[in-house]
């Protein structure tokens, strides 16, 4: 069997969905601008189904599940509730329907598990360049599966498949990586385990029926 070779990682935020996340966050560099704030002063991370949409294209996602970063956590809670206030509208090209895209409150990266190096490869945005009040990131391809291993829904497995067929992953690296977050994980650690050991046997038996 011949594992097809990694590819770098590669962000499109030509869609719709991808220009309605980067207007939602231009909101908050304009205030953060407005109070003066120095470069870098707020960093945010996004993960779940906008990261993929941004990755693959594999799907629309009406909510930025986001982990915000200040050295202030009064601010933290202030952007937060200024994201949610203000819904970005989107056309979805393939549907045409107007959407909203939202910011989730309950979002929380203590959901699943998650490795200790995921800002180290997240994926920084050229909108919001190294100059900016807001370093705007998107979670590595890997970080991200890792992250969807503690729920596990029938939309995360496909986000996965999604993300692993898009040739961003080594299936030895994610198996290492997401041992590692495990260990560290303080939910029940046997079904994340499950999880990817069911998700790495189907995805490689796909594989092998593709070659030649």
């Amino acid at each position: 069997m011949t594992l097809p070779d990694v590819i770098a990682p590669r962000l499109n935020t030509g869609t719709a969905l991808g220009k309605a996340l980067i207007s939602m966050f231009k909101s908050v560099e304009a205030e953060l601008i407005l109070e003066g704030a120095e470069p870098g002063a707020v960093k945010v991370i996004v993960f779940g189904g906008c990261a993929v949409h941004l990755y693959t294209n594999h799907r629309v996602s009406t909510d930025v599940d986001a982990e915000i970063y200040s050295a202030r956590a009064p601010d933290r809670f202030l952007l937060q509730t200024l994201l949610a206030e203000v819904p970005e509208q989107f056309v979805d090209e393939r549907s045409g329907r107007l959407m909203e895209l939202n910011y989730d409150l309950q979002y929380n990266t203590g959901f699943g598990p998650l490795h200790e190096e995921y800002w180290e490869r997240s994926l920084p945005l050229e909108e919001f360049p190294i100059e900016s009040a807001l370093h705007l990131h998107i979670a590595a391809p890997i970080d991200i599966v890792i992250s969807k291993l503690g729920r596990a829904t029938d939309q995360d497995v496909g986000d996965i498949m999604a993300l692993l067929r898009s040739g961003f992953i080594l299936t030895t690296e994610l198996r290492r990586l997401a041992l590692q977050a495990i260990d560290m994980y303080v939910g029940n650690k046997e079904p994340p385990r499950s999880v990817l050991t069911n998700i790495l046997h189907d995805y490689l038996e796909t594989i092998d029926g593709e070659a030649p």
